[in-house]
């Protein structure tokens, strides 16, 4: 039921490019627990691996599987450790054909360590790993620096969304074009974005999508009720996990900054949301230093992202940027309702009013997260705030979010391209594509990953 699900999440062509590579090297799957990495290396080697090239998938979940930890704290000789595997598993790795899966690789520290000599020694051998807390586990070996590849998951996107619920609205998506972008029928923009509040409510995280999914053509409260019920568990499950690996008293204040995250953006109605507040958030203490651990590690584990507020545009952004000045959004825009305990029929029937900003806010960030796979740039100087600067190419794009179907070109954006003169400029609404001056765009939010 679940490979079903998958089966066609975009990260498919990236393993596929990965295991035809001649350059290939051992690859490191990073991504937050539960955004379906072991669902996806688990199908491509079925379907792939086994299915059309007559080799061998090897899984090893090195969480549960403890036993062999001895194997790879014995010896860091790679042959020797194949070798010691086949005997315990009493199975046969051929290399240049077979695929091996250590997942939950953060619970062995010489697992890590040993990815450097399957790249030295094996390189033949196709090898991918998998962990959700890779940068936070203490590890006295040193990483393998230049030695493995990386790879990035992270919940589906609304166009994943789409597909796993087989929507025929799918091409109109595929058929948008960037660079000639032209309005889409009435009836279909209004299909995406009915289609855009269920996302806003279930999310992307894979077994929330397959609650909806099973049960919405039947019965559309039992589904949004049974995708809640799953991302209340996901809460509890991330938070148990902050004790299990920082320890009590950091796993309180990881707690407190994580819900004050959420609290936070709350509060932004329909403007902009603001930048993070340090105080208050850990009782009894204040300050940026304080907040500073916390924070890392939610995002080192992919809970939350940080978008830095930049004084002024120009390249490189970063340098226009503070360590201390940002936002934080979370990960998933229905687990921050559900974190919020927001309704999920006020969702999807759109009866949030001047509450509906921040949840396209937080969207639009995941949305480009998942295409830039890196920390994201705002810009405000003086009054005049953008909330999103990407480069493209040599240009800086800015992006400005807005959650109404009836809203004009904000003050903050026109004093932007007053300043910066930018090649291009867009607005995310509810509203239809248009196109003012040739140079502003205005598009839907659901098309918001095809401005790339």
């Amino acid at each position: 039921m679940w490979y079903l699900l998958i089966m066609r999440r975009l990260i498919r062509s990236n393993l596929q490019d990965w295991y035809s590579s001649p350059h290939r090297k051992p690859l490191v799957l990073k991504g937050a627990r539960q955004v379906g990495k072991t669902f996806a290396v688990n199908e491509f080697g079925r379907t792939v691996v086994e299915g059309q090239n007559g080799g061998r998938y090897h899984y090893f979940d090195l969480k549960k599987e403890r036993d062999l930890h001895s194997i790879f704290q014995e010896t860091q000789d790679i042959k020797k450790i194949l070798e010691f595997i086949e005997l315990k598993k009493q199975t046969k790795i051929t290399a240049g054909r077979d695929l091996i899966f250590l997942d939950e690789i953060q619970d062995c520290s010489q697992a890590i360590s040993s990815l450097k000599y399957f790249e030295q020694d094996l390189a033949e051998l196709h090898v991918i790993a998998a962990g959700s807390h890779l940068g936070l586990v203490k590890n006295e070996e040193s990483f393998p620096v230049g030695k493995v590849n990386f790879l990035s998951m992270f919940p589906m996107t609304f166009y994943e969304f789409l597909v796993a619920l087989k929507e025929p609205l799918c091409p109109y998506l595929d058929g948008f074009d960037p660079k000639s972008p032209q309005p889409l029928p009435a009836f279909i923009h209004q299909q995406l974005l009915q289609y855009l509040f269920y996302y806003f409510a279930v999310g992307g995280l894979p077994e929330a999508v397959l609650r909806f999914k099973e049960h919405h053509t039947s019965s559309l409260p039992d589904a949004l009720k049974l995708a809640r019920q799953i991302q209340n568990e996901l809460l509890t499950g991330y938070e148990a996990d902050f004790s299990k690996y920082s320890g009590t008293v950091n796993a309180n204040h990881i707690h407190s900054v994580f819900r004050s995250i959420s609290k936070q953006l709350a509060k932004s109605f329909d403007e902009p949301t603001s930048k993070f507040k340090f105080s208050g958030v850990i009782p009894n203490q204040k300050g940026f230093d304080r907040i500073i651990g916390p924070l890392t590690w939610l995002t080192s584990s992919r809970l939350c992202i940080k978008s830095y507020i930049a004084s002024r545009s120009g390249h490189p952004l970063q340098a226009y940027t503070t360590d201390n000045v940002f936002k934080v959004f979370y990960l998933d825009v229905g687990l921050l309702n559900a974190a919020l305990d927001t309704p999920m029929e006020s969702i999807v029937e759109d009866h949030l009013e001047s509450y509906k900003g921040y949840i396209v806010e937080n969207f639009v960030c995941q949305e480009l997260y998942s295409k830039l796979d890196r920390d994201l740039v705002s810009w405000q100087e003086g009054q005049a705030e953008v909330e999103f600067l990407i480069n493209q190419g040599a240009e800086i794009i800015p992006i400005e979010v807005k959650s109404g179907t009836k809203s004009r070109r904000a003050k903050s954006l026109d004093a932007y391209i007053a300043k910066y003169h930018p090649k291009v400029a867009y607005k995310l609404s509810a509203q239809n594509v248009g196109v003012q001056e040739g140079r502003f765009i205005t598009l839907p939010l659901y098309l918001c990953s095809h401005i790339f």
